[in-house]
């Protein structure tokens, strides 16, 4: 069976199962849910823009497809290293482990571009089918130098007003990426005679709409699939954004959904500008207009050698590192209770496969070879820290303040068990305190 095919028969059996892993909590699936479901559904819909055109980006160019996964993780870090300073969103019950923790990682950040552009790829392949003639078109305008101009200096404010002022200009990395972008696209392929980079200004200024159109319906609806499958995840990522922390859909604050469309925009200028270095390859010409050109030059080898292994390295750094933008792992019981277990206690749970939280709670009845006090106050440190990514190590520190059930947790004050968490050298923020309580008092009730 070819590549290909054996990606599609994948995805197709995978997007049902992986729901079923995600409502059942099957482990070891349910805590890597994000890889299994965004694998599975960019394999389908590749597999139903293929039945749609009769080509497609896996079938027809896996060379581009392995391009746009590859340089997913480097492009999405970016936005990474933006969230230092914004300090936005954050990971809960990350792997545990450097070695499965990164590639986790690098595996979930690979998805990004290759999601984004094949459902791009299939709302073209509707527009196509349904459109007359299966393009929007609307009214070309010159560009000009002052417009290319102002663009740039629009991306460069954009990103140094987000750095200096990230409380209240937060918003602007959902932006800056594509004006520091895209002008440069535009312009190198109207200096260089016959290059074939892409830039969305040129379709915009040539009177082509469909991809604007199709990029921004692309970036909501991964948006929404990205909130929606991030919902009911053991690992997953929470925002904890000023203003609108308090109104949100899922864990997305309202207004955050505004971001993802112009995210894809963002994705789809990186992308392009990356294409210059590749002498114009691009993922969405055909394979035979991809062989017209001598592929990587120089200075995208160049690139590459620097950026990727880069990528890997930051990668690896948000994991072990974590104070940032990590704040818990899935840290197995053994970690903290391997005294008090003994040998044949870990054996146990090894054989019973109840070393996470979220399966040692699962067990129906104490193994004899757990002391029934150690067990008891197991389940409570587990069921602690199972509670919406607190994670075991933040489920000790609040045994240590004698909060060791859910109901004593509910009737906490977020301001106080904050300041009395710090007290103890516990590295918590505030927003993490705020959802613990909230969440406690949610299953009270």
């Amino acid at each position: 069976m070819k590549v290909y095919r054996l990606a599609w028969v994948t995805g197709l059996a995978g997007l049902p199962l992986s729901h079923y892993w995600l409502v059942a909590q099957v482990e070891p699936f349910y805590s890597s849910i994000y890889c299994f479901l965004w694998w599975s559904y960019i394999f389908v819909v590749d597999f139903a823009v293929y039945r749609l055109r009769g080509h497609s980006l896996l079938r027809d160019q896996p060379g581009e497809f392995l391009f746009l996964a590859v340089w997913s993780v480097p492009v999405w870090l970016v936005f990474e290293l933006a969230n230092l300073r914004l300090q936005n969103w954050y990971y809960v019950m990350s792997p545990h482990g450097f070695s499965w923790a990164t590639l986790y990682l690098l595996l979930a950040f690979a998805t990004v571009l290759p999601g984004i552009f094949e459902t791009a790829s299939l709302v073209l392949a509707l527009m196509q089918k349904f459109l007359p003639g299966g393009a929007i078109r609307g009214r070309p305008f010159a560009v000009g130098r002052l417009n290319l101009s102002l663009q740039l200096a629009l991306g460069v404010a954009m990103l140094a007003l987000m750095l200096l002022f990230p409380k209240h200009c937060f918003c602007l990395v959902w932006g800056f990426a594509y004006f520091l972008t895209d002008p440069v696209c535009y312009w190198v392929r109207r200096a260089e005679k016959n290059h074939t980079g892409r830039s969305l200004l040129g379709q915009l200024a040539a009177g082509d709409n469909t991809r604007l159109v199709a990029l921004l319906l692309a970036g909501f609806i991964c948006g929404g699939l990205w909130e929606a499958w991030n919902l009911g995840a053991r690992t997953k990522w929470i925002y904890s954004v000023p203003f609108f922390d308090e109104l949100k859909l899922g864990e997305m604050p309202l207004l955050g959904f505004l971001g993802f469309p112009p995210f894809a925009l963002e994705c789809y200028a990186m992308v392009n500008f990356l294409s210059l270095f590749r002498d114009g390859r691009n993922w969405e010409l055909t394979a035979p207009e991809n062989r017209g050109h001598r592929g990587m030059s120089t200075r995208g080898v160049v690139l590459a050698a620097v950026l990727l292994p880069l990528g890997i390295l930051c990668a690896s750094a948000a994991i072990t590192i974590g104070g940032k933008t990590v704040a818990s792992y899935a840290t197995p019981l053994d970690w903290y209770f391997s005294q008090e277990l003994g040998q044949q206690g870990v054996q146990v749970l090894q054989e019973t496969g109840a070393l996470q939280g979220n399966q040692f709670l699962k067990l129906k009845e104490r193994p004899p070879a757990i002391d029934p006090a150690l067990f008891a106050r197991m389940r409570l440190v587990a069921g602690m820290g199972e509670l919406k990514g607190m994670g075991l190590e933040n489920a000790l520190a609040l045994e240590k303040l004698g909060i060791t059930a859910v109901e004593d947790l509910a009737r906490q004050s977020p301001d106080e068990l904050f300041l009395r968490l710090r007290a103890s050298n516990q590295n918590v923020r505030p927003e993490e305190v705020k959802i613990w309580i909230r969440e406690a008092k949610r299953r009270r009730g």
